[in-house]
This record gives C-alpha cells, sequence and structure tokens, in this order.
C-alpha cells in the first residue's frame, strides 16, 4: 500500500491488517511502499492461509487468500473445447480468472488474534 494511505490509517511496515468487502475478507501484513499510488493496493501472490496467519476481525477464521475478496469473472472463450478448463481449487471454482480488480476497506488490526488458545495474541498500537 502507498505511504499516504498507510499513514492516513496509522499503519506501519509489517502491521497485520484486515482487507475485506462483500465477498470476503483477507488477513495479511503490510508492506508500505512509495511505488504504490494512493488509493491502491496490490496483493501479488497467494499466501498460505492455514499456517502462520492469525484469524480475521471480520470473520472470526483464518485469515483468507488472494482469492477471498475476488469474484469469479469467467473468460467465455476459456470455456469452450470441453477439456479440463473448468476446474475445482482451494477458494475458488471457475476457469481462469480475467479480472481481479476489486475495491476493499483496509484497516489495521487492532488485535491480532491467532485462535490457538495459547495467549499469543498482540494488540498492535496506532502509530502516534
Amino acid at each position: 500500500m502507498s505511504e499516504d494511505d498507510a499513514k492516513k490509517l496509522g499503519i506501519v511496515d509489517n502491521d497485520w491488517i484486515d482487507l475485506f468487502n462483500a465477498n470476503g475478507a483477507i488477513a495479511a501484513r503490510a508492506v508500505v511502499s512509495q511505488r504504490v499510488m494512493p488509493g491502491m493496493v496490490m496483493m501479488y501472490h497467494a499466501q498460505e492461509r492455514i499456517v502462520n496467519v492469525p484469524g480475521s476481525a471480520i470473520t472470526g477464521e483464518r485469515g483468507g487468500i488472494h482469492n477471498s475478496v475476488t469474484r469469479v469473472c469467467p473468460k467465455p472463450t476459456h470455456m469452450i473445447g470441453g477439456y479440463a478448463q473448468q476446474a475445482y481449487g482451494f477458494n475458488y471454482y471457475g476457469t481462469v480468472g480475467s479480472n481481479r480488480d476489486e475495491f476493499v476497506i483496509v484497516r489495521k488490526m487492532t488485535n491480532v488474534d491467532w485462535l490457538d488458545g495459547e495467549g499469543n495474541d498482540t494488540i498492535q498500537e496506532a502509530v502516534k
């Protein structure tokens, strides 16, 4: 995310954040960069939602992967042929997603809940 947006939200590099919209939620680490334009967040690759990811305050479950906030927009030309274009994958059903742009709401996690019952949860303080 951009430095400007991070400053407005009280987020610093490596803070845990929640991203969510009507489709789902993601818990991820923030990477603050001057190369990202204000008003835009980017996620390059999938993260494993089972290992080392806290629970999302939105869903109450482990944080979700990069497809959690996207919708499946099948490209009709990928559906012809009757081969293996239509397939199931974890948290994804459909053909190649041709459009991944989505609007999301970003907020800093105040309580990082690991959902493990071991008392390792932390509170992230707001940036002054």
